[in-house]
């Protein structure tokens, strides 16, 4: 039987700022982070576009303990959590750190454009480019086609992928080259994620 970390107590202490955080990356929550040091799990920790802190998956404190005391209280009947996430504690999450808003990842321009800067994958799908984002808690392959259309693997759009799922095989589809896929496009869609838009449609 495993035996679970107690979360450790919030500290006011501030805490350095590293002289250069890491570089931006796409964490598996859909934020963007900077590294800015290491836990005392020997774990990586981030700050994400809003400031916040948070774990190597991308998952803020807030979130992390709300989950451990959830699996706490269910121990019989394990959780299966919505996220990569697998940290049974908060170490590092508490503390406050000086990084300048300067410093905290920025996503310029579209998200299939910063994935180029990321050095995502690229595929050409159904005629279509798109690069590769991450892969969600479900096993599925989230890319990004140009004109900021979420796609699985297969190019397929979540509208196709429902379609796809009640249909039968002798089913017509206008293109001969779609892949009947049965991916589910379920996106990360935490507060801060790429995948989240303003009202309006305009992209954080």
């Amino acid at each position: 039987m495993s035996i679970r970390i107690s979360i450790v107590q919030h500290t006011t202490a501030m805490m350095p700022s590293p002289a250069s955080p890491g570089p931006t990356a796409l964490l598996a929550s859909g934020r963007l982070g900077r590294q800015i040091g290491v836990n005392r799990s020997d774990q990586p920790i981030f700050v994400d576009s809003c400031g916040h802190v948070c774990c190597m998956h991308g998952e803020r404190a807030s979130t992390i303990m709300s989950w451990v005391k959830a699996e706490r209280e269910n121990a019989k009947n394990p959780i299966c959590r919505p996220s990569l996430c697998s940290c049974e504690n908060v170490d590092g999450l508490l503390s406050t750190y000086s990084i300048d808003k300067e410093q905290w990842p920025k996503k310029d321009g579209s998200l299939y454009k910063l994935l180029g800067v990321l050095g995502a994958e690229e595929a050409n799908v159904n005629t279509r480019p798109q690069r590769y984002a991450l892969t969600t808690h479900a096993g599925v392959e989230v890319w990004v086609q140009p004109t900021g259309t979420l796609v699985c693997k297969h190019g397929n759009t979540k509208k196709l992928l429902t379609k796809v799922a009640t249909k039968d095989d002798r089913s017509k589809f206008r293109s001969s080259r779609i892949t009947k896929c049965r991916c589910t496009l379920s996106i990360p869609r935490r507060v801060g994620s790429v995948f989240v838009k303003q009202p309006g449609g305009v992209e954080k």
